[in-house]
């Protein structure tokens, strides 16, 4: 891999080959870019990632500005950042234990770190969802047929029938985004689409709701 540098970032990136019209740039959150160029056609990459510099350097100050929910050594929950210590432990009593900041995790030779706070994170979500969605429900007057949680790209969505699912990692983020989250599906009972009544509402309930959209942009898993 060959490396530029952007705002100081050190940009490690590859070009690949394919069968394509153009050249496409595609950075990536951990600072790599991948090239990719139309196959048999002498391409100068040097001169297209000179000219392509404004939108890298906008795209390295969008990712500097991410907020990363959990990575090998910390994790988020309810918007706040707990390091991560790991503890092999014999039939541990509990898997996990948050304590001060702290995110002890106790696994043993049938569960390691990455599978335990996976089904930690999906629990306190569910167990958070359920809760919202009791008192969103009545405040909305809606009814829904099954609430989950899932592994997506989404955080949330909701299907005509009335079944809500959410992002397993929903609990990572802050208590007032996620509500609007909950809310934001539970709304979708009433109004199956984002229109000038939908987005009123919205307001209405939250009046911050522009800036929670644009921050909630802002975390990636």
């Amino acid at each position: 891999m060959k490396n530029i540098e952007i705002e100081g970032k050190k940009i490690s990136f590859e070009v690949k080959s394919k069968d394509v019209r153009y050249v496409y740039l595609k950075l990536k959150p951990d600072f790599s870019l991948q090239v990719t160029v139309p196959r048999n056609r002498d391409v100068d990459i040097n001169k297209i990632l000179e000219k392509k510099r404004p939108w890298l350097e906008k795209k390295v100050r969008e990712i500097s500005q991410k907020i990363k929910i959990f990575d090998k050594n910390t994790v988020l929950y309810r918007g706040e950042r707990f390091e991560i210590k790991t503890y092999y432990v014999k039939n541990p009593e509990k898997r996990i234990r948050l304590y001060k900041k702290v995110a002890f995790v106790y696994e043993d030779s049938d569960k390691k770190k990455e599978e335990i706070l996976m089904e930690f994170l999906e629990r306190e979500t569910m167990k958070y969802v359920k809760e919202r969605v009791e008192e969103f429900k009545n405040e909305l007057n809606v009814t829904y047929s099954s609430i989950s949680t899932k592994n997506m790209k989404k955080w949330g969505y909701c299907t005509k029938d009335g079944k809500i699912s959410f992002n397993w990692r929903l609990i990572c983020l802050p208590e007032r985004i996620a509500d609007y989250i909950i809310f934001h599906e539970l709304l979708h009972l009433r109004h199956f689409n984002h229109s000038k009544q939908f987005r009123s509402e919205m307001e209405k309930y939250f009046v911050d709701s522009r800036e929670i959209k644009k921050t909630l942009k802002r975390y990636y898993s």
